[in-house]
C-alpha cells in the first residue's frame, strides 16, 4: 500500500515511517522537497541498519498525496485549514487518517498548602506549573472539522492520537498500546485497524463514528498532563478487560 505522511518529518511522522518502512511504500511529504528527501534516506537507513527493506521516498506535501492511497494527516492543528486546501486537487478515492489533536499549554499555580495563599505574587512564580487543554473546535472535535473541509466522498478516519511520538520512532520498543478508531465508513476503518497491527503489539479498538473523535482526542493532553505530574515519561492507552 502507498502510503502518503503529510508532515512527515515531525517527530510521529518519523514513528510512522519507520514502523510502515518495511511493509508499505511510505512517501515523507513536506512543505520544502528536500527536507522531505532526506528524512526519507534518514527513516530508510534506520531500517536497513536492522536488515530490514524499506521503499521510503521524500516529496512535497502535495506530491506526496498525489501518489498515495491513503494520506496520514500528521499536521499541526493550526496547519490543517491550508494543507487540506493545499491538496483538495488530488485527494480523490483517498483515505484520509486524522492524528491531528487541537490543544494548548495553559500554566497554574499549585501551592504547597492552604496556608501559602497570601503569598506574594512574585514568589508565586516559583509554584507555576504547566498543564494541556483540549481546545473543543467548533464542530466538535478536528476530525469533524477536516471532514467538513474536504471534497464530497472523501473518507476520513480519525486515529494514532495517543501513541507517544518517540516511543513510535523507538524500534527496540514494543508498543503495547489500544488505539481508538473513529470514521463512517466501515471500508476504510478495517484497513487503519490492519496499519495499527502492523505494528507488533498494537490493538485497534472500534470507538464508533466521527463525530465520537472527540472522546479520543482529548484523552492526548490527559496523558501528556499524567506523565507531566507523575514523572512518567510517553505514556499511552490501554483498555483492560
Amino acid at each position: 500500500m502507498k502510503i502518503a505522511i503529510i508532515g512527515g518529518t515531525g517527530n510521529i511522522g518519523k514513528g510512522f515511517a519507520v514502523r510502515w518502512g518495511s511493509k508499505h511504500e511510505i512517501i515523507v511529504g513536506s512543505r520544502d522537497k528536500q527536507r522531505a528527501e532526506n528524512k526519507a534516506l534518514e527513516y530508510a537507513n534506520l531500517l536497513k541498519d536492522r536488515n530490514m527493506d524499506a521503499l521510503i521516498t521524500g516529496n512535497t506535501n502535495l506530491g506526496a498525496a498525489s501518489e498515495a492511497e491513503v494520506i496520514i494527516l500528521a499536521v499541526r492543528y493550526s496547519k490543517v485549514e491550508s494543507i487540506i486546501e493545499q491538496l483538495k486537487p488530488v485527494l480523490d478515492r483517498k483515505i484520509i487518517v486524522s492524528v491531528v489533536v487541537p490543544m494548548e499549554k495553559n500554566q497554574c499555580t499549585i501551592l504547597p498548602d492552604s496556608d501559602s495563599i497570601q503569598i506574594e505574587a512574585t514568589s508565586r512564580e516559583d509554584f507555576k506549573a504547566d498543564y494541556f487543554c483540549y481546545m473543543t473546535p467548533k464542530l466538535g472535535s478536528a476530525a469533524e472539522e477536516i471532514d467538513a473541509m474536504l471534497p464530497e466522498g472523501i473518507e476520513l478516519v480519525s486515529a494514532f492520537h495517543n501513541v507517544p511520538a518517540a516511543k513510535l520512532a523507538n524500534l527496540d520498543l514494543d508498543l503495547d498500546y489500544d488505539i481508538g478508531v473513529c470514521g463512517n465508513y466501515m471500508r476504510s476503518k478495517e484497513i487503519v485497524f490492519d496499519l495499527v497491527r502492523d505494528i507488533p503489539n498494537m490493538r485497534p479498538i472500534d470507538v464508533g463514528p466521527l463525530e465520537t473523535s472527540s472522546m479520543i482526542e482529548a484523552l492526548t493532553p490527559l496523558v501528556i498532563n499524567i506523565a507531566i505530574r507523575n514523572q512518567k515519561k510517553d505514556i499511552g492507552i490501554k483498555f483492560v478487560d
